[in-house]
């Protein structure tokens, strides 16, 4: 059968993950498979990865004299703009047994979806967050939900992010489903390092350096604090992004750098929570954090903000530490409660162990991608 990926992201972060995966596995069960994307900084690594898969990969954007050319055409004939036109004639060239389409947000490559749609192609949509930051208007959302309504399934990685698609469209979707992120720790539990009064308390961050999404400026604020400036604490910050050297003079303007280390993008995970003693995460927005469930099987205890699906992984008390708000003033409160409560650590991440190991597939590739196979047997070209 055949398989055509799209990505509506610029970026290579964890929304791809899923799909990249799933397209490997595919191309070894010997299926034909495609990868279109618009990825532009950044994802060089995700870029090697389809290239270690033997998935061949092209872009859907244009770049340079050319984009420039054909903007100014667009405008003169009112036409279709070519990245369009280019998708439309690949896919009636190709004609895919399934289309998987994969969107950071409801408002990504509405316009794809809808050539898609023209197209009578089969396809899946995945979503990788539903926000309140991105609030569509009237005609958007009419858009938003008829590709999605017209899709085989429409799928989310977290119940909220499902229910804040119907207050955003105003309508539910029957074709709605949950499916789950894939992880890069080992589902063997890792032993949490010790912890003693001369040595620091070790925190991981492992997102994207996006305040606006991630919420860093918040835990600096809350670092800055008079209690926080007395205690033994390191945040490793894990991840590459735009507002790097903005969070370093922020650090150096509150006088926390002490405290907060730069760690940039780091590929074994394993050896991330070998040395850490648990996950922080100050969202303001996401979808289900794949940091969130990699340091749950890992063994660790969560604090976090509410943002999300996190609280749908989190028992506050028993797994980790769910903040009352997605703000300074409850991010400051929670860490003060995890840090009092700093010796349970390890029995939470126990408890966390055990809640992931219910509710995540160990190998949610495998579960996705028998489930793409099912839909292309059923709904494919004949």
């Amino acid at each position: 059968m055949k398989f055509i990926f799209i990505s509506a992201n610029q970026g290579g972060g964890g929304s791809e993950e899923l799909w990249v995966q799933t397209a490997g596995r595919l191309q070894s069960k010997g299926h034909a498979v495609m990868a279109l994307t618009e990825w532009k900084a950044g994802a060089q690594r995700r870029l090697q990865q389809l290239e270690s898969f033997g998935v061949p990969h092209r872009p859907l954007d244009l770049t340079g004299r050319r984009a420039v050319i054909s903007k100014i055409l667009e405008r003169m004939t009112g036409g279709m703009p070519r990245r369009l036109r280019r998708l439309q004639a690949l896919l009636k060239l190709e004609q895919p047994d399934l289309i998987i389409f994969n969107s950071g947000t409801l408002v990504d490559g509405i316009p794809l979806l809808e050539v898609i749609h023209e197209g009578r192609h089969p396809c899946v949509v995945v979503t990788h967050l539903v926000s309140t930051d991105n609030w569509p208007d009237d005609t958007l959302a009419e858009r938003i939900h008829r590709t999605y309504s017209q899709a085989l399934e429409a799928c989310f990685v977290s119940e909220h992010n499902r229910e804040l698609f119907v207050r955003q469209t105003g309508r539910r979707l029957p074709n709605a489903r949950i499916v789950r992120n894939p992880f890069l720790v080992s589902v063997a539990a890792i032993p949490m390092p010790q912890l003693g009064p001369e040595m620091p308390v070790k925190l991981a961050l492992p997102a994207r350096l996006h305040p606006k999404t991630k919420g860093h400026d918040m835990l600096f604020e809350a670092l800055a604090r008079p209690e926080w400036r007395e205690r033994k604490i390191q945040v490793s910050l894990l991840g590459n992004g735009g507002c790097e050297r903005t969070l370093r003079a922020l650090c150096q303007e509150l006088q926390i750098a002490d405290k907060v280390v730069f760690s940039g993008h780091v590929d074994d995970m394993n050896a991330v929570w070998r040395e850490h003693h648990a996950l922080l995460l100050p969202s303001r927005h996401e979808g289900l954090p794949i940091a969130l469930i990699e340091a749950m099987w890992a063994g660790r205890a969560v604090i976090a903000t509410p943002a999300g699906g996190i609280p749908e992984m989190i028992q506050p008390g028993s797994s980790g530490f769910l903040a009352t708000g997605c703000d300074t003033e409850a991010l400051h409160e929670v860490m003060d409660r995890a840090w009092s409560n700093r010796d349970h650590w390890e029995a939470m991440g126990a408890a966390g162990r055990r809640l992931v190991q219910e509710r995540i597939p160990a190998d949610p590739v495998k579960v996705w991608t028998e489930r793409l196979l099912e839909l292309a047997a059923e709904h494919g070209r004949p």
